[in-house]
């Protein structure tokens, strides 16, 4: 378990976190420039002093300002992935990986499996300079594994990428986060990063943490969706691959829900996925439909009822622990005399849900 609770004051800015991440999985720092998620990191690595609080991973405490705690950045044990690879320009591949290493016992075999999992052998011998954008932070995020750290910081490290590039590096810090067993903290203020990789999110705004959960949870929840600059209010879902249906190309999901049906995925089973369904999106029915051509249709209750500025209205809709959005116009609430703790029913189709990996 790491436990931050600390405050950082400079200039006009005053940073307040108090927040614990899980021992395994993304932990995702999500907010606006300006919001303290590089303050927040740069103080668990021990590059910014806090002003009062602690910081803790397990049982080992890096910063207490009672007890006057503050261990050196260098024997915290922490991985550090910065915007761009700060690689060494004259050193190859090979020696940039294994730099950081001489004072840890990392095993060949996994030094082998690190440089296998980023794809990595093929550019050994090569220098920094010769290789694009995507790879060189491939190699930066080798090099912080290979110093065998007790927990992986990424600050935005697909900031400096363009979009192709951010694709190709995607995949693979995916496949580290399922394969690690070490938390990682990820630093981002793209909404679709996070959704791909987090597991946990945290939220911060003007130095202070605004909400933190279950990633799904955070965006669904309340008003947070006008932190995350999303034009039309969506329902994140974690679901889980269940099976398909191969002639038919449908795959069916599992979330907390219940079961979901969408077009094919090429996935296992087992599989994790996150999906994007857009409030406009979810149709509402008073009674339970039939002969009807949409396959998901969930029986829930209305939790609130929020206008906007546009001429719609948004239901807050819980489906047993999830709860999803639905967008209808003033007349559609109005004509369905809909009111929040109503029961209804929400309607799907399998083509609107948007897989996001």
């Amino acid at each position: 378990m790491i436990e931050a609770k600390f405050i950082v004051e400079r200039n006009d800015f005053k940073l307040t976190v108090d927040f614990q991440m899980p021992e395994k999985g993304v932990t995702a720092l999500f907010g606006q420039s300006g919001s303290g998620k590089t303050t927040t990191i740069n103080a668990i690595c021990g590059l910014v002093k806090p002003d009062h609080g602690t910081i803790r991973i397990n049982d080992h405490t890096l910063f207490d300002s009672v007890k006057g705690i503050n261990v050196p950045t260098s024997k915290r044990g922490l991985g550090y992935v910065f915007q761009e690879g700060r690689l060494f320009p004259h050193m190859t591949v090979q020696e940039n990986l294994f730099y950081g290493m001489k004072s840890t016992n990392i095993s060949i075999p996994a030094k082998e499996d690190v440089i296998n999992i980023l794809g990595l052998a093929k550019f050994l011998d090569r220098k920094p300079l010769s290789l694009s954008g995507g790879e060189r932070q491939r190699v930066g995020i080798g090099r912080a594994l290979l110093c065998s750290p007790k927990i992986l910081l990424m600050d935005e490290p697909l900031a400096a990428l363009d979009v192709a590039r951010k694709q190709e590096l995607l995949p693979y810090i995916s496949t580290l986060k399922d394969i690690l067993k070490i938390p990682i903290i990820y630093v981002s203020h793209q909404i679709d990063e996070i959704m791909h990789l987090a597991d946990t999110l945290i939220l911060l705004n003007n130095g202070e943490i605004v909400a933190q959960g279950p990633v799904s949870e955070v965006i669904n929840g309340g008003n947070n969706s006008s932190y995350f600059g999303i034009g039309v209010k969506s329902s994140f879902l974690t679901c889980t691959v269940d099976n398909h249906e191969t002639e038919a190309r449908i795959t069916n999901l599992k979330f907390n829900g219940g079961n979901i049906s969408t077009k094919f995925i090429d996935k296992p089973i087992g599989t994790k996925i996150r999906a994007k369904i857009r409030a406009q999106d979810i149709a509402i029915a008073l009674k339970q439909p039939s002969d009807i051509s949409i396959a998901n249709i969930f029986e829930t209750r209305i939790h609130s009822i929020e206008k906007n500025d546009l001429d719609f209205m948004d239901l807050q809709l819980k489906v047993k622990d999830t709860i999803i959005w639905s967008r209808l116009t003033r007349r559609s609430v109005s004509n369905l005399q809909l009111t929040p703790g109503q029961k209804v029913f929400a309607l799907i189709k399998s083509t609107a849900i948007e897989v996001l990996g």
